[in-house]
C-alpha cells in the first residue's frame, strides 16, 4: 500500500511559563443542578494558550481540515537536582505531569483560534523534557495542515 500526505500551510508559537496539565473537572451542587467546571489553574492555562495562539494566528483564518499537532513541553528542573561544578543538560521528565494532560490543555485552549475543533487534529508528536539547569520553562507548539490520504491498493515500490 502507498501513502502519500503533503504539508499545508503551519502556525509555530512558544509560551514561555511553566506548562500546566489539564486537571479533572470539579462539580458543585447549585439549586439540585451538578455543574462541572474547569479548576482554575487548568482556565488560567487554557486563557494562555488561548492568548499566545491569537497572536500567532495574527487574523489569519483557522486551519481546516486534518491537521498535525507537534508540541515540546520544557518543565522547569528542581532546585534539588541543580549543580554548581557541572550544570545538568536536558533530560526527558519521566515524572509528573503527564504528557497527555499537558497536550489535551493546548488543544483546549488553541480550539477556536488555530482549528475550529480539536477533533480535526489526527496525529500529534510530542515530548515532555526537563529543562537544563538555568533554561526557562516553555511549550512549543505547531500546526501543520495535512493533505488527505492517497492510498493505493497496488505497490508499485
Amino acid at each position: 500500500m502507498k501513502v502519500s500526505m503533503s504539508m499545508g500551510r503551519k502556525i509555530e508559537f512558544t509560551i514561555s511559563g511553566e506548562p500546566v496539565a489539564q486537571g479533572r473537572p470539579r462539580f458543585s451542587n447549585r439549586g439540585g443542578f451538578v455543574k462541572a467546571y474547569d479548576p482554575a489553574k487548568s482556565r488560567n492555562g487554557k486563557q494562555h494558550v488561548r492568548y499566545a495562539a491569537k497572536h500567532a494566528m495574527e487574523g489569519e483564518e483557522p486551519l481546516e481540515g486534518p491537521l498535525h499537532m507537534r508540541a515540546e513541553f520544557g518543565i522547569m528542573m528542581p532546585k534539588s537536582l541543580a549543580r554548581k561544578r557541572t550544570p545538568r543538560s536536558r533530560e526527558y521528565r519521566v515524572k509528573k505531569p503527564d504528557l497527555d494532560n499537558l497536550i489535551k490543555l493546548v488543544k483546549d485552549g488553541c480550539s477556536g483560534v488555530v482549528y475550529l475543533d480539536d477533533n480535526t487534529v489526527v496525529m500529534v508528536t510530542a515530548r515532555k523534557i526537563q529543562c537544563a539547569q538555568g533554561e526557562a520553562p516553555f511549550t512549543r507548539v505547531s500546526f501543520e495542515q495535512l493533505e488527505e490520504l492517497n492510498a493505493s491498493l497496488s505497490d508499485s515500490s
